[in-house]
């Protein structure tokens, strides 16, 4: 995420014994659709992420699907910024509905676009922590602990990237809110060591 535009969404959740809560930062540079998307796309991409953000869980996941299934049309080594920014609003916005398993899917393809080699750290840091998400809420609490500790190295790397100087609070905020999270998952798995040093690394923040 680049630039100075920046709109927090703040998705709390609870479930299996977990308070948590995701920052999403959006940015010009970071959500902005790829140079070849239509004027169409752009506003179901606006209304899904209305939705998402004032946490209208029914509306928002049918938003979010119409945007997810337009993404898919294009070639998978095409769009990376739009096809990941329309995975992750869709998985948030099924776990806003408690729908976990779907999330979890949804998640995987949002992942699969970082792992061609696409985005960047805040990017790639929001499409592995809606995932690690999810996986918690389904009860996988090692791929959980697997997905939030990629996505705590992303956005480390977004912090300590170009953008980091313009963007540290909100870089901050975000990473202080999946550490938080991962808490509460690596003490539900058993690792109190790991879950300390969590929660010292968010408390410096």
């Amino acid at each position: 995420m680049k630039l100075s535009i920046v709109a927090a969404v703040l998705i709390l959740t609870g479930s299996l014994g977990f308070a948590h809560a995701q920052d999403v930062t959006v940015t010009t540079q970071d959500t902005r659709p790829d140079d070849s998307i239509t004027q169409q796309f752009m506003a179901l991409d606006q209304e899904c992420r209305n939705y998402v953000s004032k946490h209208d869980a029914a509306n928002a996941v049918i938003a979010c699907k119409k945007v997810s299934d337009e993404a898919d049309k294009y070639d998978p080594k095409t769009h990376p910024i739009t096809r990941r920014g329309a995975y992750v609003f869709y998985a948030t916005a099924l776990i806003q509905a408690q729908k976990y398993q779907d999330a979890v899917k949804v998640g995987d393809k949002a992942v699969a676009v970082v792992s061609m080699g696409f985005d960047d750290g805040s990017g790639s840091n929001a499409a592995y922590f809606v995932r690690g998400q999810a996986r918690a809420d389904c009860g996988d609490l090692i791929g959980a602990d697997q997905d939030l500790e990629k996505a705590e190295k992303f956005e480390h790397d977004a912090l300590n990237g170009p953008a980091g100087q313009d963007l540290h609070g909100p870089y901050s905020k975000t990473l202080k809110w999946e550490l938080m999270f991962h808490v509460q998952v690596l003490a539900a798995i058993g690792n109190k060591d790991a879950a300390s040093k969590k929660s010292d690394e968010a408390s410096k923040l």
